[in-house]
């Protein structure tokens, strides 16, 4: 398998914002990948943190995906290889589980990312896309990334992207606070509004969308209002939080200056991909505007308190990598030696321990010894 990433960790929002590939152009772009001439299996993975693509076929793949990732983002090659980084083989299998598991998030632990692999995985699976090696591997990343949240403290404190945006409408310094919460019908923003409603000290506005049939909390602390009066609620919001999947933004700072009327510190968070809020917004007297790279900062203190349950995890990974390392070399040999069985059925235990002696390095041979040592 090899796998090419741009993530947190190689790029800003901006560059990967570039790279964002939104669900309705998945089923394209995933096709476009499948017309490769190495390639016969692929997964693509996109989300406001991550665009990767994984796939399975006659090896070095590596330019031809960056050809399209490229193009897709609008620039050349040269420019992705900047921000690329490259896995193949066991390193790629290592990098998905990792990335499963939270190990790789910008927020150790976080929740979202489970889901957002197995729907990646699911979406190529019912087209067609994956095959034997793919479904392993994929099914094996999700098992293993359960283990990890379940026998593990990586998640028991889990704070995701979501949680965070939340605990910076916490603290601040307002008896009674305000939010204007758009996005609240989807998965981050459904976050965002149920960690809101933890407390009772917070009234939130929330926007609606009359032609998607209209989302609406029960909450008596949750005012449903149309989307395109968002701008209507702007002057009596302490906080502005947008979390949506539009294509355009969902407050600019020309029509936020003329909707503020009175004269407040205003707290504005941008937690989507491509981003919602118009950067000038910053600008504006009174206004703080946090961004998804805020975000990232915002998490390296609860990340640090995280180190020790990374460890516990990074044994269950490596023990699950294993596993599933061999299960695929097992299936190579099958595949390449259909007639093993006759081939070998012959053959004695004693001319078999010899065979592995001559041709296995001494740490391998030695554990072959160890396991048949155990029968």
């Amino acid at each position: 398998m090899e796998c090419i990433s741009i993530s947190h960790k190689t790029a800003q929002s901006v560059d990967r914002q570039k790279c964002y590939i939104s669900k309705d152009k998945s089923a394209d772009f995933l096709k476009e990948i499948m017309n490769l001439d190495r390639v016969d299996q692929c997964v693509l993975l996109s989300t406001c943190n991550r665009t990767e693509i994984y796939v399975q076929g006659g090896g070095n793949s590596f330019s031809g995906l960056e050809n399209i990732m490229a193009k897709s983002a609008g620039s050349d090659a040269a420019w992705l290889r900047g921000i690329v980084r490259r896995y193949q083989g066991r390193k790629a299998v290592q990098h998905l589980f990792r990335v499963a598991c939270g190990m790789e998030s910008m927020v150790i632990g976080e929740d979202e990312i489970l889901g957002q692999v197995r729907d990646a995985y699911t979406l190529s699976q019912e087209a067609g896309h994956t095959g034997y090696e793919m479904n392993c591997i994929f099914q094996a990343a999700l098992t293993c990334a359960k283990r990890v949240k379940t026998e593990t403290m990586i998640s028991k404190t889990s704070v995701s992207v979501a949680t965070l945006a939340a605990n910076e409408v916490f603290r601040l310094p307002v008896t009674h606070k305000t939010v204007l919460l758009m996005g609240s019908s989807g998965h981050m923003g459904g976050i965002i509004l149920k960690d809101l409603l933890g407390r009772e000290d917070i009234r939130v506005i929330a926007t609606v969308r009359s032609h998607n049939g209209i989302y609406q909390s029960s909450s008596s602390r949750v005012d449903n209002v149309d989307y395109q009066n968002r701008y209507d609620y702007l002057d009596e919001a302490d906080a502005i939080i947008s979390a949506t999947s539009s294509p355009h933004y969902t407050l600019t700072a020309e029509q936020v200056k003329k909707a503020m009327k009175s004269e407040k510190e205003r707290l504005f968070m941008d937690i989507s991909m491509p981003p919602d809020l118009d950067e000038d917004i910053a600008g504006i007297d009174g206004c703080r505007l946090i961004t998804l790279d805020d975000i990232n900062r915002l998490a390296e203190k609860n990340n640090r308190l995280k180190q020790q349950a990374l460890t516990d995890a990074e044994e269950i990974l490596d023990e699950d990598l294993d596993k599933i390392c061999k299960v695929l070399a097992f299936h190579r040999f099958t595949e390449m030696n259909t007639d093993w069985k006759e081939k070998y059925s012959g053959c004695t235990a004693e001319k078999l321990l010899y065979l592995l002696r001559d041709e296995l390095s001494s740490g391998a041979f030695e554990e072959v010894l160890g396991v048949l040592g155990e029968f």
